[in-house]
């Protein structure tokens, strides 16, 4: 605030203060230092927001240079005071444009999508490592171990296929014999999956998403006092699955 005064004491209006922050100058003081990082770090929360929705693993190649060239380019404007942000803006605009059209182009190009995405490379087949891909990917042997075991498939006899995937994961199928029994297999049913619904959270009742499964308070009262709870004050989280299940965790002492 005390610099942002003596900018203006100093005979700076407005209008030159914006040409400082968002055009070009010789040098930048510190107070327009801190103008520009401010501008600099809301055009990356843009960024960030109109990013395509995938985690780290699923980039493809041209993802990460859209990275390094969006880095590079929104940061300029903070070491060179002769570069303006306006530009800037410009240019992240046009290389954003562009990664949305391939990105598009991508989705509906199955070809195009081989092209820029590549293809899957199977490392197992039938028990067998390939080593001509496992050569052709440069994909060490030590890594393709450490990925099967983080599977249970230590040993690579039991695997069906294994498959690297054009995000660098490698997908595990194991053979038939080796792989757990369901209750399909065993012919027996069970019940409809889907996610928990919250029914108290710190110490307070959900009445809409208890009501919504058909329950009252009076029956959430006698369940918590069959797991010894006599007050709900007292839950920090209770849940119940699709089964019907209840179950909870206390407020801890602190």
């Amino acid at each position: 605030m005390g610099q942002s005064i003596q900018v203006y004491e100093e005979g700076m209006n407005l209008e030159d203060l914006l040409k400082e922050v968002f055009g070009t100058a010789e040098k930048i003081s510190p107070f327009i230092f801190v103008l520009r990082t401010l501008v600099v770090g809301i055009m990356l929360y843009v960024e960030g927001k109109v990013l395509p929705h995938r985690s780290g693993g699923q980039f493809a190649g041209y993802d990460f240079a859209f990275f390094w060239m969006m880095g590079g380019l929104t940061a300029a404007p903070l070491f060179e005071p002769k570069i303006s942000i306006i530009n800037t803006v410009a240019v992240v605009a046009v290389i954003y444009l562009l990664h949305y059209l391939i990105s598009y182009i991508a989705v509906k190009n199955r070809t195009f999508a081989r092209l820029v995405l590549g293809q899957a490379v199977p490392l197992i087949a039938g028990g067998k490592i390939l080593r001509e891909n496992m050569a052709k990917t440069f994909f060490p042997l030590e890594l393709l171990l450490s990925d099967l075991r983080t599977v249970d498939a230590p040993n690579f006899n039991e695997v069906e296929v294994a498959v690297l995937e054009t995000s660098g994961h490698v997908s595990v199928l194991k053979k038939s014999d080796y792989q757990p029994v369901t209750p399909k297999d065993l012919n027996r049913k069970t019940m409809g999956g889907g996610l928990p619904t919250i029914l108290i959270t710190e110490g307070k009742v959900l009445a809409e998403n208890l009501h919504a499964l058909g329950y009252d308070e009076k029956w959430l009262n006698e369940q918590l006092l069959k797991k010894g709870i006599t007050n709900i004050k007292d839950v920090y989280v209770a849940l119940i699955d699709a089964a019907g299940e209840l179950y909870y965790s206390v407020k801890t002492q602190g």
